[in-house]
Formats: C-alpha cells, structure tokens, sequence
C-alpha cells in the first residue's frame, strides 16, 4: 500500500526505520537524536513535564491541526451497568454508602504502592468514613489484593469474579472515589469522571494526568532521580517517599469536595 501521511507515535529506531521506508511524502515524529533523517517533518520535543496525550498531539500540527481537549471517552453499555447494579445488590451495597473501589496492583515494580500502606489507608477510610472498599484487579492480580487483605485489621468488600473492561468502567461510575497505583483502572475512573487519587512512582503525574482540573488527584515524591530514572538500580525510593500520612491528608481534602 502507497500511504500519503506516516505518523510515528512511538520514536524508537525500528519504528522510525519503518516510517522512513513507508515511502509516504509526509511522514512526521518527534526530533529525537540520529532518527530525524526517517522524517520530513520533524517535530521538536518538548523540555517541559506535558499530559502525554497533550504532548502526542503535537505531531498532528504539521497536518494543520490543533488538539485542546484531551477528555477520555469511554463509554458502557446498559449491560454493563446492569451488570454494576447486580454486583453492588449482591455486596449489600446502599445507595447511601460511600463507596471506594482500590487498587493496589500494577505489573510495573516502580509503580507499586507498598501493600501494608494500602491496607492502613483502607482501614483508615473504614474507620474514619465508614467507607465500603472494593477493590479492583485484573486477570493474574489477585495476589496484590491478598497482600492487603492481610495486613487489614477491618474488612473490605469481598473479591468477585474480573470484569471485562467496560464492566470496570460500569463500576467506577458507582463509586465515589477511586484510589490506587497509576494503572488501567485508574484512566478508566478518569474517563468515567469519578474524582481519583492516585499515586505515583517512576512517572510524573504530569505526564498521565489531564490538566486545569481538580477531579483527579496525585501524589509523587521525587528523591532527585525522577528525571534521570536509574531503575532497577535503586530501592523505589520515589514510591517509599509517598507517606500514609500524606495520603490521608490528600483524602480528607478530597472528601471536602465530594462529601
């Protein structure tokens, strides 16, 4: 096929190499060091901390168009949110209660929360807001979730059976909060616009959180490396810098807003 216009998202050798060789007359990506030959648009990198979506966007304005809202859209089916309805009836769940959904997990090390801290967190909202905390995971996840269970001292909601991805999304549309790791289900909870907090290790929150809103909140410690990132080769101080204390001072703000 004989395409007009090559986009390259992703701005590693081998798809700048295939971008060079697509024969297409407009072929744009990012100024990146030995790859802006592959290009006859290079785009320049930003220096600044950008919303990713923000920052891809950039390489549309050689095609004369300009990007501004960067909103989520995800969206379910009346299935989905019968789905949702039938799980919060079997858990008891009222329409009063304040509901949390959590989730601790995160294929990624350098963006795993320690479990202990999740767990005096969940007991915490339980005790302090008589919160309902159900947690969220995904196929092959459920190992994070007993490593919280078992450093609770009070009881969540009990595990279910994964949901697909719009069941998930079903299910944040019905909580009040969402907190966890910089995961999947926390851009679902974004697009669903439940007020988020989330915290984060090796990324910057910048950089996958849409900006000019208060719904969606972070927390980050940087040890002085976030920029240069050395891992494995550190001890995750980035996630071990992020205190309980700081994360329950973030809820109760976030609490003056939605409660």
């Amino acid at each position: 096929h004989q395409f007009d216009t090559v986009i390259d998202f992703f701005g590693n050798p081998r798809s700048a190499l295939i971008t060079r060789f697509s024969g297409a007359p407009i072929r744009i990506g990012f100024d990146f060091r030995g790859r802006s030959l592959a290009y006859t648009h290079p785009v320049k990198i930003s220096t600044e901390i950008t919303y990713a979506a923000q920052d891809k966007a950039q390489l549309l304005k050689p095609l004369g168009i300009s990007a501004e809202d960067f909103g989520l859209d995800f969206f379910t089916a009346e299935k989905d949110q019968n789905y949702a309805d039938d799980l919060f009836e079997k858990m008891g769940i009222k329409n009063k209660d304040f509901v949390v959904s959590l989730s601790p997990v995160s294929r990624q090390p350098y963006k795993v929360w320690p479990a202990e801290r999740f767990a005096l967190i969940a007991d915490w909202l339980i005790k302090t807001y008589n919160a309902k905390v159900l947690f969220l995971f995904g196929p092959g996840e459920l190992h994070f979730i007993d490593s919280v269970r078992k450093a609770m001292t009070q009881t969540a909601l009990p595990d279910y059976a994964v949901p697909t991805l719009t069941e998930t999304l079903a299910i944040l549309n019905k909580v009040d909060l969402h907190l966890g790791n910089d995961n999947g289900p926390r851009h679902f909870a974004v697009a669903g616009g439940t007020p988020t907090l989330t915290i984060f290790g090796r990324p910057w929150a910048a950089n996958w959180t849409p900006p000019q809103q208060t719904l969606h909140r972070t927390l980050e410690y940087d040890p002085g490396c976030k920029n240069k990132c050395v891992y494995p080769k550190c001890n995750l101080e980035c996630l071990d810098g992020v205190t309980v204390e700081a994360v329950q001072n973030e809820l109760e703000n976030v609490m003056k807003n939605i409660r």
